[in-house]
């Protein structure tokens, strides 16, 4: 099983998700369950006007909605060992390890991959491999930036990239072997994050 995920945040900082949206896909490619809710971002985050004409959310929108600590087990439960997915993943996987971090939950070892990056090794004549021109592309319904849209056609997307080879885990990894690609591991993403992040502290540091 496939589940995609998508966040819209709030401003900069990866901690502000505001909203997520999960969609899980059968071997053959369909939609059998979806997840989305408002998230309440951590007090130091605000709602910059950029973010809010992109996805339409505002403070007001989130001041009932539950913190990503109260969410992160349901979240954790629907993923189950699904292979994770997103478009444009080192954005999402970022805000999801950036989440996890700041409420101290463990790190999981999920499998990732990314979209984006699918996308470009398949049909790499395309003018584009945005997920707003692919979805026009091929003719999916979207409501742009709305993040649960944003995880369907994730999936579908990454359905028709594989060309039904979801069924079959060793058969994803060789047609992925041909693509130069394979998964990516959250927790393996958050200590490379975690180390970066140690590094430009010790360069500002040095000065």
């Amino acid at each position: 099983m496939i589940t995609a995920i998508d966040f819209e945040t709030a401003d900069s900082h990866s901690e502000s998700a505001c909203s997520v949206g999960l969609a899980k896909f059968n071997e053959e490619g369909k939609i059998t369950s979806t997840k989305y809710s408002l998230i309440k971002p951590p007090e130091f985050c605000s709602f910059n006007s950029w973010n809010i004409k992109i996805h339409g959310i505002y403070k007001n929108d989130v001041k009932g909605a539950p913190a990503f600590g109260y969410l992160w087990p349901d979240l954790e439960y629907f993923l189950g060992e699904d292979l994770l997915i997103a478009h444009n993943a080192p954005f999402d996987m970022g805000v999801l390890v950036s989440l996890l971090d700041y409420y101290n939950i463990g790190v999981p070892h999920i499998p990732y991959l990314c979209t984006l990056q699918l996308s470009r090794r398949v049909w790499p004549r395309l003018s584009s491999h945005a997920l707003t021109y692919l979805s026009e592309y091929f003719d999916f319904p979207y409501n742009a930036h709305n993040a649960l849209d944003d995880a369907q056609n994730c999936g579908k997307l990454f359905s028709k990239a594989c060309n039904s080879r979801m069924n079959d885990k060793e058969d994803l990894k060789r047609f992925l072997k041909t693509k130069r690609m394979n998964f990516g591991y959250l927790d393996n993403f958050a200590e490379v994050k975690r180390a970066k992040k140690i590094n430009q502290n010790n360069i500002l540091k040095s000065y």
